[in-house]
């Protein structure tokens, strides 16, 4: 059928304030060899959807709909688009991006973004992964405590990871923890 779409499974968002390292540490997950991708990080923001297994696929959006000036509903046709496409191979659909925590460039805010996802899509999980320090060794920019218990009322998980890169770890760091969120074994 036209309208089928797979399940959507599990959304990984990585959030931070442009430049923080979000689409960085999203490439970086292609560290894990589940990936199969010979361990090489796409240099490239748009990233073709991965196996995961026969059934199950990822799917990776490195630039956030602030920095595209996507509204809300635009987001979802993007969603709806990947995972219709990814319809005749998998049925079972997972999702990492990237977002900003404020409203931008008609994008709402993350929180506003976690609930309309929960609602519209029922995930069966999804985990916020917020910046700090930025990969330039600055503060990131964090959801407050009202914003963190919203998302953990809606049972999302919330954490906060290291994006450093010093010249002593040129190399993404934590992408194998973002690439675990993916591993159903």
């Amino acid at each position: 059928m036209a309208n089928e779409l797979p399940h959507l499974e599990r959304l990984l968002i990585v959030c931070g304030m442009p430049n923080a390292g979000k689409s960085t540490l999203l490439r970086s997950m292609f560290t894990d060899p589940r990936f199969g991708t010979g361990r090489t990080i796409p240099t490239s923001s748009r990233i073709p959807t991965v196996a995961l297994s026969r059934e199950r696929c990822l799917h990776v959006r490195c630039t956030s709909p602030h920095e595209a000036g996507e509204t809300l509903d635009a987001f979802f046709d993007e969603l709806h688009r990947a995972r219709a496409a990814a319809w005749h191979l998998y049925w079972r659909f997972n999702y990492a991006c990237a977002m900003q925590p404020h409203a931008r460039n008609n994008a709402p805010d993350l929180v506003a973004f976690c609930q309309a996802i929960s609602a519209r899509l029922i995930p069966e999980r999804i985990r916020v992964v917020q910046i700090d320090p930025r990969h330039d060794g600055t503060a990131g920019t964090m959801l407050n405590h009202a914003e963190v218990d919203i998302l953990r009322g809606l049972d999302i998980d919330v954490v906060t990871i290291d994006a450093r890169q010093t010249s002593t770890l040129k190399a993404p760091t934590n992408g194998l923890f973002l690439a675990d969120f993916f591993d159903f074994t």
